[in-house]
């Protein structure tokens, strides 16, 4: 793209509405309206032509909502084509997702929360069948197998993240061409024949250079092959920008080009954030190709642009999730792999030329599964109410961006779990604990730990930083969004076709009743429990050693329960003090 054109894009975004700050807090702040008896409206595309639209769906990776300026002013961060694109287009500023890479893009994918369509974490190297297994489960349609089936032409970029095996890559996954890498993280940096990079189901030795130049190169081929013909393509574009390795230390290399890395530092933008704050501007200016590429080409008018983030920014603290890196998540608390606002909360827009209107900004909360909704909407492919053996949670959002908002998205709980980090909104409240990853994905015995563990409970319309605890002040609406969440996670069908049960493909369990579950953790036996706890071998149990490893452990709760049950009050657990407990 030429200097011309970049200036001309930033000249754009400055005339285009740029949210001052104390506006987009106020949207944040904003309750929204409830219309449940709404009708869902037919697709723009088919009021107005019987072509069906292409899709880009262009993810960035690790990118925190405050580092698109429109979002948040504070940011250094100048993204003049997504800025134009959000100018023309919409944003959402209350988009949530789940905080990890591989389950947020399951998520887009399946429209399903992560704990029904079985990427409860990233995946895994288990085969389908065994203990730990954590993949898509193999009876729940893809996005990209519905659009395959519909006759699209399908392209998958960049990263895949989405499983690693058999039946589980791009190619079987409706994808009719994948160049990329399929785990969670690659260096940016490539050397012939040095990569992780395959190409369809082949490795793929020949490619060099910087990776979001490579996965711009790519996707660009892909749609000038597929614009003159008469089927619509889908182009997923999966960029590694903005996740590690970056530079956060002068004697490393930097990720992105030099040039980049230059130019911020001209400007003033610390050195700590200088390889983060180049990774996003290149990969903007990148994004930049492809819409010239639209106008080129002239499709940008049957081109249905989407850009998303896969989960909050990392944090500059210690044993910070995704590594340590100078993240930007705007007023929230909390970043990648917490279900604090932090990690929820990322950039999300789309740019629709011909349909959606122009500078529209919402505030209606949506997630990550309203992705997997919308697109096939746009595509007049009727959205699904169940997918595989759990529902579909996605709701389209063409409606609401066609009326302008004034077709508001039905009020709903939205639920996000990852390693024991739990997060649950539902109008402005939001319930949040972290209980530990042990029981993930064994339901039940999350269900066990949650019934016996104090939630926190905020009011995100008067404290979006989650610090005001409300839970022994709102009652009735801590019970009522926790039974909410248990009856959730109570519900949810595990089966994997062919692998047993997802509770770490456990033997079947039972459904939880309503009586008091037992206290013992993982719900073993008391002798099992004293032996797998008692460390000193002295035949009783300390706090210590009940509590193990705290990190990632709910302490107040376990320390509350071991009170309970130590009833003489000599400090330690006694066989017959827990045997007590389990009659």
């Amino acid at each position: 793209m030429s200097r011309i054109k970049i200036k001309r894009r930033e000249e754009k975004k400055e005339i285009a509405m740029r949210i001052p700050t104390a506006v987009v807090a106020a949207l944040l702040l904003i309750p929204c309206i409830v219309r449940a008896d709404e009708p869902q409206r037919s697709p723009a595309r088919s009021q107005t032509s019987s072509t069906r639209p292409n899709i880009l769906l262009i993810v960035s990776d690790d990118h925190g909502w405050g580092d698109l300026p429109s979002n948040w002013d504070k940011t250094e961060v100048r993204l003049p084509t997504l800025e134009a694109l959000a100018a023309k287009g919409v944003r959402f500023t209350n988009y949530h997702t789940v905080p990890l890479c591989g389950p947020s893009r399951a998520c887009m994918f399946t429209g399903q929360y992560s704990t029904e369509n079985g990427m409860w974490r990233g995946p895994g190297k288990q085969p389908l069948g065994s203990p730990g297994y954590r993949g898509i489960k193999r009876d729940v349609k893809m996005l990209s197998e519905h659009l395959s089936a519909a006759g699209y032409k399908t392209g998958a970029f960049g990263k895949w993240h989405m499983g690693e095996l058999e039946g589980e890559i791009p190619n079987d996954r409706g994808f009719d061409q994948f160049r990329g890498f399929l785990g969670g993280a690659h260096p940016y940096w490539i050397k012939e024949g040095r990569s992780k990079f395959i190409h369809n189901r082949e490795p793929d030795t020949t490619s060099k250079g910087h990776a979001t130049e490579l996965f711009t190169g790519w996707a660009e081929k892909f749609i000038r092959k597929n614009a003159a013909r008469d089927d619509p393509f889908f182009c997923y574009l999966a960029y590694n920008a903005v996740h590690g390795p970056l530079r956060v230390d002068k004697s490393k290399p930097a990720s992105a080009p030099e040039a980049w890395v230059k130019k911020a530092l001209d400007r003033g933008v610390s050195f700590l954030r200088s390889d983060y704050v180049a990774i996003l501007e290149h990969m903007d200016y990148n994004i930049g190709q492809l819409v010239d590429l639209l106008d080129e080409l002239d499709i940008a008018d049957n081109t249905l642009v989407v850009f998303v983030s896969d989960n909050g920014g990392c944090k500059m603290e210690e044993a910070a999730a995704g590594g340590r890196f100078p993240g930007n998540n705007g007023p929230f608390t909390g970043g990648k792999a917490t279900t604090y606002q932090g990690g929820l909360n990322v950039p999300f827009l789309m740019n629709w030329k011909a349909q959606l209107p122009q500078g529209m900004v919402s505030n209606q909360q949506v997630m990550h599964c309203d992705v997997f909704a919308t697109l096939l909407d746009s595509a007049a492919i009727p959205v699904p109410k169940i997918n595989g053996k759990n529902p579909v949670r996605g709701i389209s959002l063409i409606p609401h961006m066609l009326s302008a908002g004034k077709t508001t998205i039905a009020k709903r709980t939205m639920i996000f779990e990852l390693w024991g980090n739990i997060g649950l909104r539902k109008g402005d409240y939001k319930l949040w604990s972290q209980i530990g990853r042990e029981h993930s994905p064994d339901w039940a015995a999350m269900i066990a730990e949650l019934k016996r563990t104090d939630l926190s409970l905020f009011d995100l319309s008067k404290d979006v930083a989650e610090k005001n605890d409300l839970r022994t002040k709102l009652p009735e609406v801590y019970t009522s969004l926790k039974t909410e969440l248990i009856d959730h996670l109570s519900n949810i069908n595990t089966q994997y076709p062919g692998g047993g049960s997802a509770g770490v493909l456990q033997k079947e369990k039972p459904k939880p009743t309503k009586t008091t579950p037992t206290p013992i953790p993982k719900r073993r036996s008391p002798d099992q429990f004293v032996k797998n706890r008692d460390r000193n071998g002295d035949g009783s149990i300390t706090l210590q050693e009940y509590i193990g490893n705290p990190k990632g452990r709910n302490v107040p709760a376990l320390t509350k329960r071991f009170n309970q049950i130590d009833s003489n009050g000599d400090g330690k657990l006694q066989l017959d003090e827990l045997k007590e407990q389990t009659k």
